[in-house]
């Protein structure tokens, strides 16, 4: 802790949850995205709730009827955390892509790569295997440093 005194962070305002929080209406509109672009991704309803954190086949099928009757949907912090991460996958591909080929983002996502140390393994394979927050993050850096 000596050497720590001498040293002033980059930021001296440490984050406060000073705006409005996430709500329903948000949770409802990232699931009935990623409901919607599905299998533009490649991915089983059970794939889907890996990604999420390991959400049930029957809870995801609930969630999706529901906001396609306009309903409602609220999910845990967790849950809107991974939504939002596969969201920015999602936008960091397509911005990757030459304007007007969305659908190279999404073959992308799919196809084996060499790139961010996944030696062979596509992103969607290799999200899956990890299923955890970090491997999310990971390729949302990464992808975010790709396009500059």
């Amino acid at each position: 802790m000596l050497g720590l005194k001498h040293h002033q962070p980059l930021d001296i305002t440490p984050p406060t949850n000073a705006g409005r929080g996430l709500t329903a209406t948000h949770s409802t509109a990232g699931l009935r995205w990623l409901f919607e672009h599905r299998e533009h991704w490649g991915l089983t309803m059970d794939q889907l709730g890996i990604l999420l954190g390991g959400i049930r086949r029957r809870t995801l099928t609930d969630w999706q009827q529901r906001a396609n009757r306009g309903d409602e949907v609220e999910v845990s912090r967790d849950t809107m955390d991974r939504i939002s991460l596969l969201l920015g996958i999602h936008k960091a591909l397509t911005l990757l892509t030459p304007a007007g080929h969305e659908q190279l983002a999404y073959e992308w996502f799919q196809t084996p790569i060499e790139l961010m140390g996944l030696q062979g393994t596509s992103i969607r394979d290799y999200l899956l295997e990890q299923g955890s927050m970090d491997a999310l993050y990971y390729v949302r850096r990464n992808l975010d440093a790709m396009r500059g």
